[in-house]
């Protein structure tokens, strides 16, 4: 068994698995299509300095742009004003409660300092500090060594270090208390300058709560409190009508290419056509394992990719064409249409998939779509315009 074969039951394995997975999972569709949530926030940015309000903005919206599209593969929308209040569009989901859970609950940590100098904890009256959530690099659980009880280790980057390292100077031998939402968890007086950026959490907690904290806090921290106030679910601007009508114009339009490519080149169209329906399979495989959400522009990414596909195949045909007219027999002219359409092939993908990732990293998120599906479609019409069909030419020409 040689390679070529081995690549063809390689294809052929990959093309069930692509079929299960497309029969048992469903698609992910964008609000253009199939509707979604709308979650309306507000940033208390009360105690934010005016020069620091779009700062704090634009953190608040990267946290909630990482909680929602963890793979890069969502489309939503993020917009915010100055005033605070931040908008947020969910596609697909029409349960409330769930595109909150979504973004989830994340503390709002900051450490304050005694005001005035007091005997008793209870008595200080706490000021707020520079000192927050935003300079947290990690948080870990650990345990007491004597009891045994665990407690939420916390670690700040340089530039937090540097304040905890400041404050523990200014505040030695008094306590520096540590709020999470507002409410005071632990004050634990200051024994000594610490210097490596590390804090503490204590309050009695169980093992879960602790494991709880610390994954809360590990999601990112809010510059400022950030609260939910209201929750709208829209019907698709476009609905299933659109959806239909856009699956029957792809299928249309697939079946019109494959009849271009068997009319024109023949036997050679045949091979090619199994090298695009696996080619659709193979994408529509993948669109599921990501959760990619098909949206327009997503689909015109999808659609862009399968031009490129059959493209491929037709320079690689029409140099066959040449070698033919040339004198080479079929098989030699195969072989040559290959080796020398290759470098054409390998260099427009090559620069399509560089144009897709740069539109995917510096793009808003409802580009990305389009980016990731040109990205996929790219890279799995070069393995199926080319080496599948290729491995098939080889075995069946013997």
């Amino acid at each position: 068994m040689n390679s070529r074969t081995i690549l063809l039951i390689t294809f052929s394995i990959l093309a069930f698995l692509g079929l299960v997975i497309i029969f048992t999972k469903k698609f992910s569709l964008g609000m253009d299509v199939a509707g979604g949530t709308i979650l309306t926030y507000n940033l208390d940015l009360s105690q934010t300095e005016k020069n620091k309000i779009k700062e704090t903005l634009e953190q608040t919206k990267d946290l909630i742009e990482r909680r929602i599209n963890f793979l890069g593969v969502a489309e939503f929308f993020i917009s915010y004003s100055e005033s605070g209040r931040i908008l947020v569009e969910i596609p697909n989901i029409k349960d409330p409660e769930a595109a909150i859970q979504i973004i989830g609950e994340t503390p709002v940590l900051d450490f304050r300092v005694p005001k005035t100098e007091s005997t008793s904890t209870e008595n200080f009256n706490f000021v707020k500090t520079e000192l927050t959530g935003r300079y947290l690099q990690r948080a870990e659980v650990a345990y007491n060594p004597q009891t045994l009880e665990p407690y939420v280790s916390l670690y700040f980057d340089p530039q937090g270090a540097k304040i905890f390292k400041e404050l523990t100077q200014k505040y030695l031998g008094q306590p520096i208390a540590i709020y999470l939402d507002n409410q005071l968890i632990s004050a634990p007086i200051v024994r000594e300058v610490i210097e490596n950026g590390q804090a503490q959490i204590t309050g009695k907690f169980t093992l879960e709560e602790a494991k709880t904290l610390a994954r809360r806090l590990n999601q990112g921290a809010l510059p400022a409190p950030l609260s939910l106030e209201a929750v709208s679910v829209v019907n698709p601007v476009l609905g299933e009508k659109f959806l239909n009508l856009a699956i029957k114009a792809g299928i249309l339009g697939t079946i019109l290419v494959i009849f271009f490519m068997i009319a024109i080149y023949g036997f050679n169209g045949v091979i090619a056509s199994i090298a695009l329906t696996l080619f659709i399979l193979y994408n529509l495989a993948f669109y599921k394992i990501l959760n990619v959400t098909i949206s327009l522009a997503s689909l015109s990414g999808f659609l862009l990719a399968i031009g490129m596909a059959v493209d491929a195949n037709i320079l690689i045909f029409e140099r066959t064409k040449e070698e033919i007219k040339r004198g080479l027999n079929i098989k030699e002219a195969l072989e040559e249409g290959f080796e020398r359409a290759f470098p054409s092939i390998r260099d427009s993908n090559t620069t399509t998939i560089i144009s897709a990732l740069v539109i995917y990293f510096l793009a808003t998120s409802f580009v990305k779509g389009f980016a990731l599906t040109l990205f996929l479609g790219t890279l799995i019409s070069f393995l199926t315009a080319v080496f599948f069909t290729r491995s098939l030419f080889e075995i069946l020409k013997k």
